[in-house]
């Protein structure tokens, strides 16, 4: 048997601060007080995030996605050939009798998932590019999100199929090269799928209720958030800042996870004041991964060796820690409508109210015009501020309107 090589190694130290989230955006900072990345903002009290440069963003939209028969059954084939694809190597490998020949055939299915990996990397870079040239829509660009986050996920499925079955075959073990071939795979993958590219596709497949998800987007990335559940999600990814075929700097160092480490402190200096995340690299692909839970909510950023900067990046908040200040209101005769802000493309609150009586007031909200859903029985609710200015208009069930303009998130 082979002996199993060192792929990846998992640094881990969790320490729980509580700490609410406060409103006050800036550009990130090196320990020395020059300015960061412009791609990285801060938020006082919590992590900070990756974001599209202004001056790269070419569309920004609100988009509800509803049932859509043709990406739930596009999702369906997949999966069954995916599965098809899976069971067919399980039963060719216990049936080949030499390592020679489960070797062959563990190559050429690694070859297979690099291919439609490769393939799902041009979709992503194509559809990116469509929506933010306006040749598609955000609804079809979304589409393409669920649709390469659903492949991407039977591709993972595959490797590790493929890692379990060698596993328990006597005497047999996958080779250093199929190992780091297995490990980049896996690694790519992760970041082409998130949770809101997720939802989108349970969404459409009729399985939950749909959703307000704020689209914004350049000619190499895009950024999606949502609120649903109590929680504020985004999922932010900057081709711009992956270089595959750049030579991997962290890997040049004697401690390349240390380094790594270094290199993230610097872009999310609060989360490493309150622990240490966990950090993961992928094989040979200089892609590493840090992930936390941390008081606030979740963090998982992937940076890339070549250029060391942040390239791919999942957040969740807890709403319940988001600190928010109230800076607008509209009022008529019978409604008042408030709306309190955190940070830019943040959470949202939006609540209508009696206005002689102060009770909670049920109203559909839109802003800019686009639907984003009803303040309920509770008369709230939480959703997502666009860049810039913009204007929220409330109108309730018996047709009274109010309409606030609001200054944008500095």
């Amino acid at each position: 048997m082979r002996p199993l090589p060192a792929v990846g190694v998992i640094l881990l130290m969790v320490v729980s601060v509580a700490a609410p989230v406060t409103g006050a955006a800036s550009p990130a900072q090196t320990a020395d007080g020059s300015d960061q990345l412009p791609q990285i903002t801060a938020v006082d009290n919590t992590t900070n995030h990756l974001a599209i440069p202004a001056s790269d963003v070419r569309s920004t939209t609100y988009n509800r996605s509803s049932i859509d028969v043709g990406v739930a059954v596009a999702a369906g084939s997949s999966d069954l050939r995916s599965d098809y694809a899976t069971t067919t190597f399980e039963r060719q490998f216990f049936q080949q009798d030499s390592e020679a020949a489960r070797d062959r055939l563990v190559d050429e299915t690694l070859t297979d998932i690099e291919s439609q990996r490769t393939s799902l990397e041009r979709r992503n870079q194509a559809a990116i590019q469509q929506y933010a040239s306006g040749v598609i829509t955000a609804t079809e660009f979304l589409r393409q999100r669920a649709l390469i986050d659903a492949e991407s996920r039977q591709l993972a499925t595959r490797l590790d199929r493929i890692r379990a079955t060698a596993g328990t075959a006597p005497d047999y073990s996958l080779s250093p090269a199929q190992r780091f071939r297995l490990e980049n795979s896996r690694g790519v993958l992760k970041t082409y799928r998130g949770p809101i590219s997720q939802r989108i596709s349970h969404e459409t497949a009729g399985t939950v209720e749909p959703n307000a998800v704020y689209v914004e987007a350049s000619s190499e990335g895009y950024m999606l958030s949502t609120v649903a559940d109590g929680q504020y999600t985004r999922e932010t990814y900057l081709g711009q800042d992956r270089e595959q075929t750049a030579v991997d700097q962290f890997a040049q160092t004697n401690d390349s996870l240390g380094a790594v480490n270094t290199r993230a402190e610097a872009l999310y200096p609060w989360l490493y004041s309150e622990q240490y995340p966990s950090v993961q690299t992928y094989g040979r692909s200089a892609i590493y991964q840090i992930q936390a839970d941390h008081s606030n909510g979740q963090l998982t950023a992937y940076l890339d060796g070549g250029t060391t900067n942040v390239f791919y990046e999942t957040q969740t908040l807890e709403l319940t820690t988001v600190d928010r200040s109230e800076v607008a209101a509209g009022v008529n005769q019978s409604v008042r409508v408030r709306v309190q802000q955190s940070f830019e493309s943040g959470p949202l609150l939006i609540t209508a109210t009696d206005n002689s009586t102060g009770s909670p007031t049920d109203a559909t909200v839109r802003i800019n015009g686009k639907r984003i859903g009803t303040t309920g029985t509770d008369g709230t609710l939480w959703t997502v501020e666009p860049r810039g200015e913009y204007t929220v208009t409330a109108t309730t069930q018996d047709g009274e309107q109010v309409r606030v303009p609001v200054s944008g998130s500095a």
